[in-house]
C-alpha cells in the first residue's frame, strides 16, 4: 500500500515535467519556422557565434546568403528547406552591427 502511495505522485510529477518538455521545444520549434530572427539565433549559433555572422553582415547579398545558408544546411544546420529564403533575405537586408546578430 505504501508503494502506491508513493508511486502516483511520482507518476504525477513525471508527467507534469514531460508535458512541459514537449511544451518548451514545440515553442522553440514554431518560433523557428517562418521567423528568420530566431532561427539566426538558434540554428546558426549552434555551431559558431554571431560573430561569424555579424562580420558578413552587408557584405553578401541575398544570393550569397542563399548559398551560404544552404550549405550550412548541407553541413547539419537545423534550418528546413522552405526557410532557407527568409533566412537569407533577414540576413541580406540586415545593416551591419545590427543586434541581435551583433551584440
Amino acid at each position: 500500500m505504501k508503494q502506491t502511495v508513493l508511486f502516483q505522485p511520482v507518476v504525477a510529477v513525471a508527467i507534469i515535467i514531460l508535458s512541459a518538455s514537449v511544451l518548451v521545444l514545440g515553442d522553440v520549434e514554431a518560433r523557428q519556422q517562418g521567423d528568420p530572427q530566431a532561427t539566426v539565433m538558434t540554428a546558426c549559433t549552434a555551431c559558431h557565434s554571431t560573430r561569424r555572422i555579424c562580420d558578413n553582415l552587408g557584405e553578401k547579398d541575398r544570393e550569397e546568403w542563399t548559398r551560404t545558408v544552404t550549405e550550412m544546411v548541407s553541413r547539419g544546420a537545423d534550418v528546413a528547406g522552405q526557410d532557407i529564403a527568409a533566412v537569407a533575405e533577414y540576413l541580406a537586408n540586415l545593416e551591419p552591427g545590427s543586434e541581435p546578430v551583433c551584440r
